[in-house]
């Protein structure tokens, strides 16, 4: 990958800016220095001018920049003054302006596109970043009042957009973190990080659509924990060259109760609103040349939907939510472990939803529930995150799929439930056996229990026709035999 996307530099800068690796030991001008190179070996081009008073160092007009080949465009983020103040105790103070600026020009695409422009102020209330211990051993401490990023100015083609048009606010409270370091050719590190209160408030609208859509809404307690490895090479924002040295990072993000609020107003199609709330959610990242690994989900989520075209809201609630993804993403000669998993568990909706198709009730209404656990190995047939090389691909098959294991499949829903489970290998040389695909070798058992009663009732209820329903049933008797208890 050639430069780091728009969206991770925005969602990267409070990390950034307390993990950049301060030398408690140093001069200031030795901070500054290694500061400086550490951007640089990210691939942002720095500029700064220097200029020292005694001991402290003042270092001005510091402003980041890095071209965006992939999305055709530059970042750019101002840091203003930057004031390095050596302490008594050994400890180095850094001292920074309370607004940063950040400009992202975005070239177009096509001739029918038209260039964007975008200014976000990244503000900070009462900062204090301050660096102890050594080279060898870095601890690096940083907190605030309260941090923003805050959209200060939209352009699109000719056009700027008013803050009723466009407003992105995202505000955080009680905010600190920690980082210790180690390393210099490879910088290990093991980072911890708190906010208290996060809210946010968009909004969007624009001059061809009449439609508003406004989304409000906040979360409690954002922890953050992590570690990882970052390669010193000059590879720039490469990342796939940067994974090849050793790159990795692993984290995971947990919250507290969370809100969110969308009212769209649009004169054409009438008014919409959703409502969603959770007591919690957890989010996991990995990285590194073994894979790309994501599992994360809500706990006790309520939704609730009202639209001009509904004569009653809409309204659905799931004790738990979660997913999981595994995925190779560089090139090997081995097959290499994937997994994907998905669980939507006690499912409810309201009487008035279940009204809609069963007004009399034949159906349960017990909570539903659905698991889907799978993994396998396959082997990835060239670089995921080399854009240079994505793009050369066209039409020739990204990898090969070698094995599957279907752990868990359950289906509980309407006093039926379905389950399945399993392995299949497949043989990748053999492509004539089911033409277009390795040929499959492996067993799957499934279950299905209370699946006839539901049959016959969704035939009552008129929501499948007879004639249907008894060709489900000649396949069942083909291909199923009957279990231990009734209807199984």
């Amino acid at each position: 990958m050639s430069r780091i996307p728009t969206a991770s530099l925005l969602l990267a800068l409070p990390v950034t800016l307390a993990s950049t690796p301060l030398w408690a030991d140093l001069t200031p001008a030795e901070v500054w220095g290694d500061w400086r190179q550490y951007m640089q070996s990210m691939g942002y081009q720095v500029e700064a001018s220097e200029a020292f008073n005694g001991a402290d160092l003042t270092v001005s007009d510091v402003t980041l920049k890095m071209d965006m080949a992939e999305e055709g465009g530059d970042f750019s983020l101002s840091l203003g003054t930057l004031r390095f103040e050596p302490e008594g105790d050994g400890a180095v103070n850094i001292r920074m302006p309370n607004v940063m600026p950040m400009t992202i020009n975005v070239a177009p695409e096509t001739p029918e596109d038209e260039p964007v422009s975008m200014v976000l102020n990244y503000a900070q209330t009462a900062p204090v970043m301050r660096a102890s211990g050594s080279a060898e051993a870095l601890q690096y401490d940083y907190a605030a009042d309260s941090i923003s990023l805050t959209l200060a100015g939209l352009k699109v083609g000719e056009e700027s957009y008013t803050e009723e048009e466009a407003k992105f606010t995202l505000t955080g409270s009680g905010v600190s973190s920690r980082t210790e370091m180690t390393g210099t050719d490879t910088r290990r590190y093991d980072q911890s990080g708190r906010i208290d209160s996060l809210q946010y408030d968009v909004v969007m609208k624009t001059p061809e659509d009449p439609a508003r859509v406004a989304v409000k809404g906040g979360v409690d307690q954002v922890v953050f924990d992590g570690s990882g490895a970052l390669p010193m090479i000059d590879a720039g924002a490469d990342v796939a060259a940067m994974m090849r040295e050793g790159l990795t990072f692993g984290g995971s993000f947990t919250a507290g109760a969370g809100r969110t609020d969308m009212q769209v107003s649009d004169p054409e199609n009438g008014e919409f609103q959703l409502a969603s709330s959770s007591t919690g959610a957890k989010l996991g990242v990995a990285m590194g040349p073994e894979g790309l690994s994501y599992d994360g989900g809500q706990q006790n989520i309520e939704v609730s939907v009202t639209a001009a075209d509904m004569p009653f809201p809409i309204q659905f609630s799931m004790a738990e939510s979660a997913f999981n993804l595994k995925m190779p993403v560089m090139k090997s000669e081995e097959p290499q472990d994937f997994a994907f998993g998905v669980k939507l568990d006690s499912f409810k909706m309201s009487d008035m939803i279940w009204g809609i198709f069963d007004p009399t009730g034949q159906l349960p209404r017990d909570p539903a529930t659905l698991v889907v656990d799978l993994s396998g190995k396959a082997k990835l047939l060239f670089e995921l995150m080399d854009p240079e090389v994505t793009a050369t691909m066209g039409d020739e098959a990204p990898g090969e799929i070698h094995e599957l294991n279907v752990n868990e499949v359950t289906l509980d829903v309407a006093g039926a439930e379905f389950d399945a489970t399993g392995a299949i290998t497949f043989d990748n040389e053999d492509m004539q056996t089911v033409p277009g695909m390795p040929k499959p070798v492996g067993a799957l058992d499934l279950s299905l229990i209370g699946g006839v009663a539901l049959l016959d009732k969704l035939v009552t209820m008129g929501l499948i026709p007879q004639e249907q329903a008894l060709g489900a049933r000649m396949m069942m008797g083909l291909f199923t035999v009957p279990g231990e208890g009734e209807d199984s």
